[in-house]
């Protein structure tokens, strides 16, 4: 529930250790605990902070599992380190713009553990919110064999962590990538393995001349990006 000045939120959604880490990032955000919520106060706020405040809300209450330190994650605070990371910035913001509906397309990001993979994956579904759209996001490791998924023309969908071709995702994956591709649509994955293995694992014991076909449909699609660059969670350890 929002107005102009304020923002409330359930107690079970937010914890004493998610109002620390959004004060970290809005340091001048005021906040009262009322019964079973807690009501920001976002008078201080100036429109910018108090617009970024209310989108991240948004999607932490879609995704109430997402860890801490994505909570505030945006396009805006990324901060790229090298070439590989301004190449991805350029390439997520180029497909968020893309206007043409016509057309599927998506970007396919691999690399290290903790160089932003999640970090970007949730930044771009925040910008599709922006443009008000409704990006389906989901962490490969939490999809289940029974989870109902209706697809549809023109979906955005944004898969993190798709880290294995024999993990039950794979068969999302395939979905989700062959729907935008038929029918228009946008795509974001990230994986800490390249393109080419995780089709090999996907296709395991389903013959080559299948996985040739579906690696030409995807690849026509995909923009494949290889991300470097050294750990920011181990760089950034409390130990330090």
């Amino acid at each position: 529930m929002t107005d102009r000045n304020t923002l409330i939120a359930s107690q079970e959604l937010v914890s004493k250790a998610v109002i620390s880490k959004l004060h970290k990032h809005y340091p001048d955000l005021q906040w009262t605990e009322l019964g079973m919520s807690v009501h920001f106060n976002l008078e201080k706020l100036p429109k910018l902070e108090r617009d970024y405040f209310i989108l991240d809300m948004r999607f932490f209450e879609q995704n109430p599992s997402l860890p801490l330190e994505n909570i505030c994650s945006r396009l805006e605070n990324y901060n790229p380190k090298n070439a590989s990371q301004e190449e991805l910035l350029m390439y997520a913001k180029q497909l968020v713009a893309l206007q043409d509906e016509s057309v599927g397309a998506g970007l396919y990001m691999f690399g290290e553990a903790g160089i932003g993979k999640s970090h970007v994956a949730i930044s771009i579904s925040k910008e599709f919110m922006k443009r008000g759209l409704h990006p389906n996001f989901q962490t490969a490791e939490h999809y289940r064999l029974k989870q109902n998924t209706i697809l549809t023309p023109g979906q955005v969908w944004i898969i993190d962590d798709m880290n294995s071709g024999f993990h039950l995702s794979s068969r999302l994956f395939k979905e989700v990538v062959l729907n935008a591709h038929d029918r228009g649509g946008r795509v974001f994955v990230t994986s800490n393995k390249n393109y080419d293995e995780l089709m090999y694992e996907m296709f395991v014991g389903d013959g080559k001349a299948n996985r040739m076909r579906y690696e030409d449909r995807t690849k026509g699609m995909f923009k494949i990006l290889n991300v470097s660059g050294d750990s920011y969670r181990q760089a950034n350890a409390w130990y330090k």
